[in-house]
């Protein structure tokens, strides 16, 4: 019966301490998180940052860019319009001819080149009764190739510079 009684008194404590341990442990197990908080709210990260730069350089970069191809569009019609008048010009005076040439320029009495007389002479030669010139083109002129053996650059009395001219208009 003592046995009894011991056994009966253990099975009573450790149902006693495990009640106790329910209880301490049970609040534990009975208090659930919490609802989940509400997101914070989006803070601007380096991500945001890098994003937000990108597209605002991407709108800056094309309206850039739309804006020079409509300033280079008008600046080609101004263009386009103003030789379209320097030919009508051109066309209505009467027997004038633009020509190619290549026509030495004379020495003028200064030193520099006439390249009027030249261009005048140019187009009597032609058929023509005078003549401007438009457009020039130097070349240099050299006796001797021996400063190029010499690897040395030439001197003036070794190579002389001539202008010629390439265009003419002949009236």
């Amino acid at each position: 019966m003592i046995a009894r009684r011991v056994a009966i008194g253990g099975g009573c404590a450790l149902l006693l301490a495990g009640g106790t341990m329910a209880q301490e442990s049970g609040p534990a197990l009975q208090s659930a998180p919490a609802a989940p908080a509400s997101p914070a709210p989006n803070q601007p990260g380096l991500i945001d940052a890098i994003s937000r730069w990108l597209k605002d350089g991407t709108s800056s970069f094309k309206f850039n860019m739309q804006d020079a191809q409509d300033k280079l569009d008008k600046l080609g019609s101004q263009a386009r319009e103003a030789t379209q008048d320097a030919a009508g010009a051109v066309v209505g005076l009467p027997n004038t001819r633009m020509l190619t040439a290549h026509e030495p320029c004379t020495a003028a009495p200064n030193g520099g080149s006439d390249c009027q007389a030249a261009a005048a002479t140019f187009c009597r030669g032609k058929g023509f009764r005078t003549g401007k010139s438009l457009d020039t083109q130097s070349e240099q002129k050299c006796t001797s190739g021996r400063f190029l053996l010499e690897g040395r650059a030439p001197s003036s009395s070794e190579c002389q510079t001539q202008i010629f001219i390439t265009r003419a208009m002949c009236q």
